[in-house]
């Protein structure tokens, strides 16, 4: 059962109301974010007076902790079905990594305005703390497992380790860009260039995952003990454009 951080309606016509209240509160979150959000535009959204509003909750937070509440289990839903409709494609790993990450890209992008919602009101609320931070470990989880279905591709020698790592850092760059974890106006947001953030990461995710540390260090070794400077650069950057011509989604935008 789904926590509740409200009064809950009894009766049919006052449960109809709230789920206005709760409809309303979403879309305006999806249409300005959290400083877009008052409750005045919520009772204006819904046609819900204010004074009913506050029979059900104590406030503007405590609406945003019930609508997230809702909102995570619609998005737990999307998340799984873009994971199903990119594993349905059978892709290798070249092709899946990239694929799989502009996937990612997309979803958090759509949510952006209620995950910075999420995320402000979690600097102070533990409680949506750690119903967002729950969220995240299903989503790296859901990511993990699909990748690791192409563990065999890998070529690093811990391909859980290196999944993990690879959601972090794309979960990470992405919402800096989109201006999750920043204050008032998203500051920080919107830095560079959107599909080419997209498709270095990954590139730089399928680089990591065919990155084999131990075979490379050995590598390193015997070529310093036998060729000058100049002969262990050229190596290294043989090796980096073996990587970029394994690219299928290289030139493309999203």
């Amino acid at each position: 059962m789904k926590p509740t951080h409200t009064r809950t309606p009894k009766q049919k016509r006052s449960r109809e109301s709230f789920d206005r209240v709760i409809a309303a509160t979403v879309d305006l979150l999806r249409e300005g974010g959290d400083t877009a959000l008052t409750l005045s535009a919520v009772s204006r959204r819904a046609k819900v007076s204010i004074g009913s509003i506050y029979c059900r909750v104590d406030g503007k937070d405590a609406l945003i902790r019930e609508v997230q509440s809702v909102v995570i289990h619609q998005m737990e839903h999307e998340f799984a079905l873009l994971i199903n409709r990119v594993r349905r494609r059978q892709l290798s790993l070249s092709e899946l990594v990239p694929a799989l990450i502009r996937e990612i890209a997309q979803y958090l992008r759509r949510n952006a305005n209620l995950l910075h919602a999420f995320m402000q009101l979690g600097d102070r609320d533990p409680i949506v703390e750690d119903v967002g931070r729950r969220a995240y470990q299903q989503n790296l989880l859901d990511f993990k497992l699909l990748l690791l279905e192409r563990s065999a591709e890998f070529r690093h020698p811990e391909p859980e380790r290196a999944a993990e790592s690879c959601f972090s850092v794309t979960y990470a760059a992405l919402a800096r860009y989109l201006g999750l974890n920043s204050g008032p106006g998203h500051g920080g947001a919107g830095e560079g260039d959107w599909r080419q953030l997209v498709d270095d990461l990954g590139a730089m995710s399928l680089a990591f995952m065919l990155y084999d540390v131990t075979t490379d260090v050995r590598s390193r070794e015997q070529v310093s003990a036998s060729a000058p400077d100049a002969d262990l650069a050229s190596h290294g950057h043989a090796a980096a454009d073996t990587v970029l011509e394994s690219r299928p989604w290289s030139g493309k935008g999203m």
